[in-house]
């Protein structure tokens, strides 16, 4: 890295502030045999994972890095059609003109685009109702119904993080036991038949 002293400092997301040490270059070899020069690199002592911009780098229409340097955040889309809508939140294909009149400097690209992104379409997927029961049960722990779900994106106070449910179909009482690990799950299933 060409260095060059600064005292400049970033803000990200969180309001965090962090000190930017120093300004260079810094040299990429790339999969494919090819070196990439990046200048007026920031160095962020304090920050855990390397950036790259690809903004800045859209210019030279690299997208696919697939480089050496660890931790780098890369987009692996060669398709500007596809690209776009995923950066604006997977936003439908027919607004990208509106959207290319409101940012300035956004490269001209062909909107056609085949298929449907598979992100936007299991997002819109419903679950169907579940099929009736003719099932009747007339006594306590006749049918016993559960489920194991998680994994849960917060970890509780306790460090669990999947939680299996017990339900009784008779007198709809429920049992749930908190999970750290998914393959407690056996484990919790032995504790609750020994306890019904």
């Amino acid at each position: 890295m060409v260095e060059k002293k600064t005292t400049m400092e970033i803000i990200l997301g969180d309001n965090a502030t962090y000190l930017v040490k120093e300004i260079g270059t810094v040299t990429l070899h790339l999969n494919q045999g090819q070196t990439l020069h990046l200048q007026e690199v920031l160095y962020v002592p304090d920050l855990k994972k390397n950036l790259v911009c690809i903004f800045a780098m859209e210019v030279e229409g690299l997208y696919q890095i697939g480089g050496s340097l660890l931790g780098a955040m890369t987009c692996d889309i060669s398709l500007q059609s596809e690209l776009w809508p995923r950066r604006f939140s997977h936003l439908h294909f027919k607004a990208l003109p509106d959207v290319r009149k409101m940012v300035t400097r956004m490269l001209k690209f062909n909107l056609y685009h085949e298929g449907v992104c598979q992100g936007c379409e299991a997002g819109k997927h419903t679950r169907g109702p579940f099929p009736s029961s003719e099932t009747q049960t007339t006594d306590l722990l006749q049918l016993v119904h559960s489920d194991l779900s998680g994994m849960l994106l917060v970890s509780s106070l306790g460090g669990y993080l999947y939680y299996a449910i017990f339900v009784d179909d008779f007198s709809r009482k429920t049992w749930i036991y908190f999970l750290k690990k998914k393959d407690e799950a056996f484990k919790w299933f032995r504790s609750f038949k020994a306890l019904v």
